[in-house]
């Protein structure tokens, strides 16, 4: 699969959509509107974008892992360590939530555990 463009395409993506958007972002600019600056704020329309956005990179990281070992693991193998990696992730989320909830529950209850 020749990927040559691809990185190039995305490039030329984000600078159109700079293009387009860099007004509301320059508040420096005398000539900018209050509704533009609020509209800075207004998330609504950026949602789609920015989970496409991530959805993009996130190919483009798989992608880069795919060919970086191709040769070396089966689609089995893949399946396994990407597995494998989605567990550990989960794994060290419920630790930090854990250690999170720990503190929150002293700080809401004022407990101070007298160890």
């Amino acid at each position: 699969m020749d990927t040559t463009q691809e990185p190039i395409d995305s490039i030329k993506d984000w600078q159109e959509w700079y293009r387009k958007h860099r007004i509301v972002a320059q508040l420096d600019q005398p000539l900018i509107t209050k509704d533009s600056r609020e509209n800075m704020h207004d998330t609504t329309n950026a949602t789609d974008d920015t989970k496409t956005m991530w959805i993009n990179k996130a190919r483009e990281h798989f992608a880069d892992t795919l060919a970086e070992y191709q040769y070396e693991l089966n689609g089995k193998d893949f399946y396994k360590a990407f597995y494998q990696a989605a567990v550990e992730a989960m794994d060290c989320a419920e630790k930090e939530y854990q250690r999170t909830k720990e503190l929150v529950d002293m700080l809401r209850y004022h407990h101070l555990g007298q160890d």
